[in-house]
């Protein structure tokens, strides 16, 4: 007995060394220090995305810079992924590779372009220890040698056979001379940065499905993501305007029949073999009939939902909870629901007029929402006298949570959503979430942006607009 007890001890003991040592090789340490100007001590947004397609962020980090504007983070990585880094007022695109360090230095904000409330605009990223030959940089090469292609040849896509010649010639004697030794990822990212091009030369679609679409779906490649979702615009509706199509319409609109829509874009379009693509294609389509008139949207909803259960794929699912969260998100300009305040001043949303008002969900049991609360405090410091700031809370120890607002001097209203009820009104689906409200108590954002990010930035610049 006692060796058969020392012996599962021993399996035990090498099950967990070896979920150890295969977690260290499937994951690794990305470290990015960089450097912001004139950016002291300020937040900064580590950012990925849960999928390519509705491009749902996911905050890795939030780091301060110090007084020299210098930030440093590292989070593990298990493949090749795009990375947005985030400040108040700016972001930059990198394409973080695991078990690598960057360097970068952050370029500064464009004083002449157009600012949009809420935006963060784009700033170009000088990476300081990279070499020509890493991937950011051949990026960044490449998307030159594309856009001198394009401003050479503009003239051209109104007449394909002399676009097809140019568009050879830049491949044969340009990207073959300067990318034959790409990487899969850096060869998959010129090819579909590309296809649009040979798309516009009149490729027949049978070529094209063939060429791009008729392997494995690449759910992680931004740039493949990316052409599905301009090959396949409007591709439900142009299915249904087929005579083998025509029912469609109410299969979907009438019926939400999963199976018959799936079939019946198998019917018209026999290339759609691979299920999975088909059913990317669904969704793609619902997405676009949804905000269509004569749709009729609860349908549509329950078809999304329907996948995002039992979907052909774990990336099919994840992309139709995202759509969904997005559908059901309140609209702007919609007057905001109503909730009881628990305030001696204010008793509903409707005693705010006057004043914008910025709700969080959020629960003491969540990292992201503790670490978010922080900078609405230094929000709420700056623009309490015009901004109402709101914390509903999700979770469940209302004791625990009114000590966590007490211990760090956190004043603003707090309320417990114990049973779902304001959840359900504000169809929160995920936590930490922000709600804007004007000062008429309508929605300006139903999806607003998060304290760490820019919300500062939106906040002066609706508070200057008024």
């Amino acid at each position: 007995m006692l060796t058969k007890r020392l012996s599962f001890t021993c399996m035990k003991q090498l099950f967990i060394v070896l979920f150890l040592l295969f977690s260290c090789l499937t994951y690794s340490q990305v470290t990015i220090e960089g450097t912001i100007s004139d950016y002291a001590e300020q937040p900064v947004r580590i950012i990925q995305y849960q999928d390519y397609f509705t491009n749902k962020e996911i905050l890795i980090k939030t780091v301060n810079t110090n007084k020299d504007g210098i930030f440093k983070v590292q989070f593990p990585l298990k493949e090749i992924q795009k990375i947005t880094i985030k400040t108040n007022q700016t972001k930059a695109i990198l394409f973080a590779e695991p078990a690598t360090s960057y360097n970068v230095e952050m370029g500064k904000k464009d004083t002449n372009a157009t600012e949009t409330i809420g935006t963060e605009s784009a700033v170009s990223m000088n990476l300081l220890n990279q070499n020509d030959q890493s991937l950011n940089n051949r990026i960044i090469y490449f998307e030159q040698l594309l856009a001198n292609f394009y401003a050479n040849n503009n003239i051209y896509f109104a007449q394909p056979r002399i676009l097809q010649k140019e568009l050879l010639n830049f491949k044969n004697d340009i990207i073959k001379k300067e990318f034959s030794d790409a990487s899969e990822f850096l060869k998959n990212y010129i090819d579909y940065s590309i296809a649009p091009i040979e798309e516009a030369c009149f490729s027949n679609h049978h070529y094209q499905y063939k060429k791009y679409f008729s392997g494995n779906i690449m759910y992680s490649h931004p740039m493949y993501m990316s052409y599905f979702e301009a090959y396949f615009k409007q591709y439900l509706k142009q299915l249904s305007l087929k005579p083998k199509g025509v029912d469609l319409f109410n299969e979907i609109n009438e019926m939400h029949s999963y199976s018959n829509a799936l079939s019946t874009i198998l019917k018209v379009d026999t290339l759609l073999k691979n299920d999975t693509l088909r059913e990317l294609i669904l969704l793609s389509g619902l997405r676009e009939w949804y905000y269509q008139k004569d749709n009729n949207r609860n349908n549509i909803s329950l078809l999304m939902n329907y996948i995002s259960l039992k979907g052909l794929s774990t990336q099919n699912r994840i992309i139709a909870a995202n759509l969904l969260q997005d559908m059901n998100a309140l609209d702007a300009g919609s007057a905001a629901p109503e909730m009881l305040l628990n305030h001696p001043k204010y008793k509903s949303i409707a005693d705010l007029k006057g004043n914008y008002v910025y709700i969080n969900f959020w629960a003491e049991w969540n990292v992201e929402s503790l670490q978010e609360l922080k900078y609405i405090q230094k929000l709420e410091q700056k623009y309490g006298h015009r901004v109402i700031f709101i914390s509903v809370s999700t979770g469940e120890n209302i004791e625990k949570e009114k000590q966590y607002f007490n211990a760090n001097k956190l004043t603003w209203i707090l309320l417990h959503d114990t049973d779902k009820s304001i959840r359900n009104q504000y169809n929160i689906k995920s936590i930490p979430y922000y709600v804007l409200i004007d000062k008429e108590g309508d929605i300006i954002k139903g999806n607003a942006p998060a304290p760490s990010s820019n919300m500062d930035n939106f906040l002066k610049q609706l508070i200057r607009k008024k």
